[in-house]
């Protein structure tokens, strides 16, 4: 019997610049850990978008966590370069995107570019972030969906900010000036004003 074998070479091509990954008949692609996929199957709540989001977050948060930890240092103090880098590669590989940071003094604004979801809202991203960056920290972090003109985005920031931002998007405030009023809230409360 003649001995098969499969030639992995060019069965997937990465597009890092975009985030994604596609099959050799130019099919998206999502590479999904399997502890995720168990998970998902073990749900019995039928819980929406959150049921792959958290524990896909999850995994990708503790694997940028152990990558950027490798060497010894804490992860925690990785730059925001180095945090992004690290995941944007591990969501490339896996097809699945890119995020860009912006920060607002202790509040981040995420925008994720879902290669794998390009229909993913506030019922993936928000629980998707919430995962990744509680895996990456090792605490729960309080994360906001946020819609505006430039698409969906999620807010990662204190509990009381991430309050105050929920009221100011119930007022339909934009992400951005939600996110630079927190900042000036938070600098004049420092300060004393």
């Amino acid at each position: 019997m003649p001995e098969n074998r499969f030639d992995p070479s060019g069965y997937l091509t990465f597009d890092l610049s975009r985030g994604s990954a596609t099959l050799p008949d130019a099919a998206a692609a999502v590479i999904l850990p399997a502890e995720v996929l168990e998970r998902i199957v073990d749900d019995r709540d039928g819980g929406g978008p959150g049921t792959i989001a958290h524990p896909l977050g999850e995994w990708v948060g503790a694997r940028v966590r152990d990558r950027l930890g490798a060497g010894g240092g804490s992860p925690a103090d990785a730059s925001p370069e180095a945090f992004l880098a690290e995941t944007n590669g591990l969501l490339a590989v896996h097809g699945l995107g890119r995020v860009a940071l912006e920060t607002y003094g202790d509040a981040l604004l995420l925008r994720a570019d879902v290669a794998a979801f390009p229909k993913a809202g506030a019922g993936f991203l928000e629980p998707f972030f919430a995962g990744l960056f509680g895996a990456f920290l090792g605490r729960d972090v309080p994360c906001l969906a946020l819609d505006g003109p430039g698409g969906p985005c999620v807010l990662v920031a204190s509990p009381p900010a991430v309050r105050r931002a929920a009221q100011l998007k119930s007022a339909g405030i934009l992400p951005e000036t939600i996110a630079t009023r927190l900042h000036q809230e938070s600098r004049a409360a420092r300060e004393g004003k």
